[in-house]
């Protein structure tokens, strides 16, 4: 299930060092808080937090969902996940948990000082120092990569992002311009609506057994 879980206005031609936000740019953001529709039918939330102490920014993510039959539960899911970043937007450190209709899964990554990463997770225990972003779509830095790793298993995914148009949604009844966004590579296949005044996500719809669709609750 963690397929389903858990970017600028044009691609800028060049490649970033190692994993980063461009943490200025969320300077004023608090919260992004998401609905999660199965189908259209409403399943869940994903509720994201930025905390700064002086100079380093943490963002927790939490994702909820039920999927019911009849009125039963029949799946269950819950991931809490922390990123850190240093005062020059570097992942220095991020942990996950998730319950996946309780199968456990996590991720723990920390930046080395030779610059690579120690990763363990479900997915994947090594060093790596290939550029990369975790799989956490708030960050549009994510457009500019060939690599994310899941923010659930530490899987590591090559991926494929290409600009789809500039859109014109409702984000909570108010007549918004997007700009569209698709990323495809092996178990991903989603696209991503930002807000071109901020470049802050407003929606994400992945395919993997049904159509999952996050629209934007609250930002602040």
């Amino acid at each position: 299930m963690n397929k389903f879980i858990y970017t600028f206005v044009v691609f800028f031609i060049f490649v970033t060092s190692g994993a980063n936000a461009h943490i200025q740019h969320y300077a004023k953001l608090n919260e992004i808080k998401f609905d999660i529709f199965r189908n259209d039918q409403k399943v869940g939330y994903h509720y994201i937090i930025f905390k700064r102490n002086n100079d380093i920014l943490t963002v927790e993510n939490e994702i909820k969902f039920d999927i019911k039959k009849l009125g039963i539960n029949f799946y269950q899911y819950f991931s809490k996940g922390t990123e850190v970043y240093n005062k020059d937007g570097v992942l220095t450190e991020f942990t996950s948990e998730t319950s996946d209709n309780k199968n456990m899964k996590y991720c723990n990554i920390k930046k080395q000082d030779n610059h690579t990463y120690l990763i363990d997770g479900t997915g994947f225990k090594g060093e790596f120092e290939k550029n990369f972003l975790i799989s956490s779509y708030w960050n549009h830095e994510i457009l500019k990569q060939t690599t994310q790793i899941s923010g659930i298993s530490c899987k590591i995914k090559d991926q494929k992002v290409s600009f789809l148009r500039k859109e014109i949604i409702e984000v909570n009844k108010v007549k918004t311009a997007t700009q569209v966004f698709d990323i495809q590579g092996t178990d991903l296949n989603t696209q991503v609506w930002f807000r071109e005044k901020d470049f802050t996500i407003v929606r994400q719809v992945l395919h993997q057994k049904g159509t999952w669709r996050y629209e934007v609750q609250s930002i602040n």
